[in-house]
């Protein structure tokens, strides 16, 4: 005071931190595309972090829409409405992009490292070829190979019978060779077969079919 007489300290604790948070992974529950039948419903992102507390909340950045997430044990997950997946644009790439804080406010570098493309156009029927060089599969030509064309990587099932069979895929052809239990699923006479081709994003076409009759 003014008289010289010194008082006794004063004190306050502090916590002092001005290390960022990281965010260490991003990663969408529909991997790299983005198909027709994914965005029906809400998607899931799951984001990582290291020095974040729980209860801190991630902000999830797609299209100009902000979607959010609670941070439990480091990780977050962030719910993507159906209808903002259903407002991507079809053959177009998106970047997802991330954003947290820790409780003392310090700011993790955005991560945007993570990106996928929409695909959302289903491939056209698989041609079914001639069979047994006249549609009529005799005794004969019980093993005959049923082939045919298809979108290149695309995965090609075929129905005979009512019994579904995965036909062999080599660039845009497929073929499947038919079995004894294939002859005693169709029966005698007329039959229908089908086919469907689904693409590398999962999408699957309308049914491509062949009337043949079995005698």
């Amino acid at each position: 005071d003014a008289a010289g007489n010194v008082s006794s300290a004063g004190t306050r604790s502090i916590t002092v931190d001005t290390a960022a948070p990281t965010i260490t992974g991003v990663s969408a529950g529909w991997g790299a595309v983005l198909n027709a039948t994914e965005d029906d419903g809400n998607g899931t992102v799951t984001v990582t972090t290291a020095g974040v507390e729980d209860g801190r909340t991630v902000t999830l950045t797609l299209n100009g829409a902000n979607y959010t997430g609670t941070v439990t044990s480091n990780s977050a997950s962030v719910s993507v409405t159906a209808a903002g997946l259903q407002a991507l644009t079809d053959a177009t790439s998106y970047t997802l992009t991330a954003n947290v804080s820790d409780a003392a406010g310090n700011a993790a570098t955005a991560n945007s490292a993570t990106s996928f493309t929409v695909d959302k156009t289903a491939p056209g029927a698989p041609v079914i070829s001639l069979v047994a060089s006249d549609d009529i599969v005799n005794l004969a030509e019980a093993g005959s190979n049923i082939t045919g064309t298809c979108e290149a990587g695309a995965t090609v099932a075929l129905s005979i019978g009512g019994v579904t069979r995965a036909a062999t895929v080599t660039g845009t052809n497929w073929s499947y060779t038919l079995v004894a239990g294939d002859i005693t699923a169709m029966g005698e006479g007329a039959e229908t077969l089908s086919a469907t081709q689904t693409d590398a994003a999962g999408n699957v076409s309308s049914a491509g079919t062949r009337s043949i009759t079995v005698d």
